[in-house]
């Protein structure tokens, strides 16, 4: 699947549309699959970042992401901190 569709397939998802309209039911359990993806990897919930969740967008490596156990924990830059 290219990535245009894999974008078209999420907003549908994200608004819920289907063959016979808009159902309220699949966009809430979507959107809370989503939320609890952020949640997981550290996230603040919003769309952009559930879309680049579903994308696949999000590395796994990603430098501002550490593990704790089995937790990951998303720091934020500390950019003060650097040139003194």
């Amino acid at each position: 699947m290219s990535s245009s569709e894999k974008k078209r397939q999420f907003e549908r998802l994200w608004k819920g549309e289907t063959p016979k309209g808009t159902n309220t039911q699949k966009r809430d359990e979507f959107r809370s699959k989503m939320k609890s993806s952020c949640q997981q990897l550290g996230l603040r919930f919003s769309k952009i970042n559930s879309q680049r969740i579903y994308l696949g967008e999000t590395g796994a490596n990603d430098d501002e992401i550490t593990r704790v156990g089995e937790v990951r924990v998303r720091h934020p830059p500390r950019r003060h901190l650097r040139g003194h």
